[in-house]
Formats: C-alpha cells, structure tokens, sequence
C-alpha cells in the first residue's frame, strides 16, 4: 500500500498507524498540484511493489464563499487540486495497468458533484468536472479491463470541515456580503450531521477495490443519497426555492428593518 501525505509530521504519523495494522506500506510526501511529485510517487509505487492494482484519488479540499468573493486565484486552485490532479495520476498509472490487462481507478467526488449549494459553486464545480473526467475516464478504459469507478461522498467525520478555504468579505464590501460570510460559517459548524465515520468510508474503499464487478457510482450516507436523488427529480425551479428556505438565504438577502 503507497499512501501520501502533504507534511513531515503527517507522514510518521501515517507511517505508525499503517505498520500497527501489519500492512506493507511506503507513506511518501506528494503535493498532487506538482507534477514532479506525481511522477515521483509513481516511480516510487512501483520500484517498491512492482505494480499498481488500484489508485484511490482522495486529494481535496473545499473553497467556499459567495461567486463575488472567491477570487480567479482561489478558483484556479481549486480547480488544480481536486480536479486536474487526479486526472493527472490516472495519466500516469494507465500505461501500468493496460499493460497489465487489469486495474482500478477509485476518484473520490462528492455529492457536490451532482448537487450544488450557495456558497459552494467553485468546489461544485470541481466535483461536477471530476464526474465528467471519470464518466469519460470509464468508457475510454473499458476495453482495457480497467475500471473507473466514482464515490460520491456525503460528509465524513474528518478535518475537511476545519480546513475549508472561506472567502471572507473586505471592509469595503456591501453589508449582505458579511450576512452571507456569517451564515455560511453558521452552516459550516452543521455539516457533520448525519456524517460517516472515516472507517465507514475505508471499508466501502475496501470493498470496491476487491470487487471483481463494482458499480459505476456509490453514494455515501443518508443525507448525500436523499440530496441526489431529490435533485434528480425536483424541477429546478422547486429545488431553488427548497433551497433558498432551507439556507434562509432570502432573509440574507434582505435588509434589515431598522
């Protein structure tokens, strides 16, 4: 097993918990936006273990913030991270696995990927990008007995939360861009319900990968399949206005009485 981490400290971490569960494991440290790292970790996999079986794209992070706040920049590196880097990986570790005859590819989306929220477009959109990249990914792969498969995740009990990239108004912007900014902050504080515990998600991993058949697609906990599945049949106009009461982003919108 190759796992990567960005920091020193992350990898003998890693490192420790992975030996304690008796697994062959080499922890590199990988910034998945260089592609001298990609290709380093590649080199590395497979100077250690002689192959690669399946790749498990986990790499993200959220950008939030109103369409007006999150600078070209800030959507540009989103972009990078979680939709130009995995693709990037599956580049490099395809040559393997067609030699071979066999393999699997595991890019992990979100439910953004099919569901899109205020204050969430940018990291939708990468995950709306990654659906379309694997869904071609899939079809381009098939004859060469490799499979691509796509997880939607719901919200898992991870740092993912603590570590979001929040677009925060300046001194200069309107009132209600400091409404929103707050609002969003409160939502944030809220999105673990209904989350899955980080072990649940290792094991549906697990699954998949020893899976001779797996599905297309998964979608993980109750809230992420309830969310797909009512955006699949609501009509737009119905899922905005669900939407705009649920996120109360009308009384946002709306000034104050005095």
């Amino acid at each position: 097993m190759v796992a990567t981490v960005r920091h020193e400290y992350e990898q003998k971490i890693l490192f420790q918990e992975l030996h304690q569960c008796s697994l062959e494991t080499l922890v590199v440290r990988c910034d998945v936006t260089r592609d001298d790292d990609l290709l380093g970790l590649v080199d590395s996999a497979l100077e250690r273990f002689g192959s690669i079986d399946v790749l498990v794209n986990n790499a993200g992070y959220g950008q939030f913030g109103g369409i007006e706040l999150v600078t070209a920049a800030q959507a540009r590196a989103q972009l990078e991270v979680n939709t130009i880097a995995p693709l990037r990986l599956a580049q490099l570790v395809l040559p393997h696995m067609r030699e071979k005859g066999r393999g699997k590819i595991i890019n992990i989306s979100s439910v953004a990927g099919r569901v899109v929220l205020p204050w969430g477009g940018w990291y939708a959109a990468s995950k709306f990008a990654l659906e379309a990249l694997t869904d071609a990914m899939r079809l381009e792969c098939r004859p060469f007995n490799v499979q691509v498969v796509s997880v939607l995740s719901g919200p898992v009990q991870t740092d993912f939360v603590t570590k979001l990239q929040m677009s925060e108004p300046g001194a200069t912007s309107p009132e209600f861009q400091h409404r929103i900014h707050e609002h969003a902050q409160a939502r944030r504080k809220r999105s673990r319900e209904g989350a899955w515990t980080s072990q649940m998600t290792a094991e549906l991993l697990l699954s998949i990968a020893r899976s001779s058949n797996p599905r297309t697609r998964y979608v993980t906990t109750s809230v992420g399949k309830a969310a797909v599945l009512l955006r699949k049949f609501l009509p737009d106009r119905l899922w905005d206005r669900l939407i705009v009461r649920a996120y109360g982003a009308q009384k946002i919108f709306n000034k104050p009485t005095p």
